[in-house]
């Protein structure tokens, strides 16, 4: 196949990937299918894939593995705020940077101060890092955690060659084309490309970043403040009943401090709610003592000073053995 047989053909699928795009309507101009024909078409020529943005050389490891390390670093010192500015110094002879930086003098001798930051360290100091830091304080935990990106970055730099291949190829169709329409539908597929390029590159920056600088969180406490390490969970029995009785003496202890603190308030409370309950019922002694006209009734008589009733005599007229009418009667017989 000649030279100008492969170029036709390139020239034709480009066109093919072109037609697709602007029948669909998408903002995204570019498939992945198109961009593989792109490399294919170039390979076919026997050109070379070069990524123009110098970011996509990240530092590697000896095995060639991209690797994210954060770390985190906890240290004393009798002068935070002193040895916080050591650590400054440190970071920039190692050519990094300093991305946050937190320092707090304190008032006296009961509050020595403290301070954090947090740095951008190359990873090739990472190993030495810790005994860096010994020499300005007392390191007592250093944590380092690791990513390895290295399939990401391999996915970001193809995808990025592939683009970088297919920007160029339209660049070349839209100086080729001769009608109104053919420029409009090559500047909007162009665009999109570019965009398209543009995201790939600063996404791999990023990575790259990432990469080559490792995130470190360093705080520094005077020796009397400095927090306890975090200890790993109970592994026997014993360690279990002695974790649950500090944390039931902890319990305890909180409880008794919420008491004092409610304490005053619930005395309080107390005293206002007495006042009020003795003077509603002084109020409603008075009102049962006086009566509607003004006048004070008599007290009540005590019930059990008060003689059982004498029942009345029987009337002569409700006796039974009376008759029913007149005077009694009187002897027989005529007078």
């Amino acid at each position: 196949m000649t030279h100008r047989t492969r170029t036709l053909v390139a020239t034709v699928a480009v066109l093919a990937a072109l037609t697709g795009c602007s029948a669909d309507g998408s903002a995204d101009g570019m498939t992945d299918q198109a961009a593989a024909d792109d490399v294919a078409a170039l390979s076919a020529e026997g050109g070379q894939a070069v990524v123009g943005d110098d970011t996509a050389q990240d530092t590697e490891g000896e095995d060639g593995q991209q690797v994210v390390q954060t770390a985190h670093a906890t240290m004393t010192a009798p002068d935070p705020v002193a040895a916080a500015r050591q650590v400054v110094v440190l970071a920039t002879r190692l050519e990094g940077r300093v991305d946050a930086r937190y320092e707090y003098s304190g008032a006296g001798e009961d509050e020595p101060g403290s301070a954090s930051l947090t740095l951008r360290i190359p990873s090739r100091s990472m190993a030495d890092l810790p005994e860096d830091l010994g020499k300005i304080g007392e390191v007592r935990e250093f944590q380092v955690a690791t990513e390895n990106v290295t399939n990401a970055a391999e996915d970001l730099d193809a995808r990025i060659t592939a683009t970088e291949l297919s920007v160029e190829r339209m660049s070349g169709l839209l100086g080729r084309a001769s009608t109104t329409s053919e420029i409009i539908e090559a500047e909007s597929a162009l665009t999109d490309r570019q965009a398209n390029l543009e995201r790939l590159r600063s996404e791999r920056a990023r990575l790259a970043d990432r990469v080559a600088l490792s995130t470190v969180d360093v705080e520094i406490y005077a020796p009397e403040r400095a927090p306890e390490p975090v200890e790993e969970g109970p592994k026997t029995f014993l360690d279990g009943l002695e974790t649950g009785w500090t944390a039931f003496t902890a319990a305890v202890r909180g409880f008794l401090v919420v008491v004092g603190v409610l304490l005053p308030w619930l005395v309080l409370g107390a005293l206002v709610a007495a006042v009020v309950v003795v003077t509603r019922r002084r109020r409603r002694a008075a009102l049962t003592t006086t009566s509607p006209t003004g006048t004070t009734s008599p007290p009540p008589a005590d019930p059990a000073a008060v003689s059982p009733a004498v029942s009345p005599a029987v009337s002569p007229a409700a006796s039974p053995s009376a008759p029913s009418g007149g005077s009694p009667a009187g002897p027989s017989g005529n007078a």
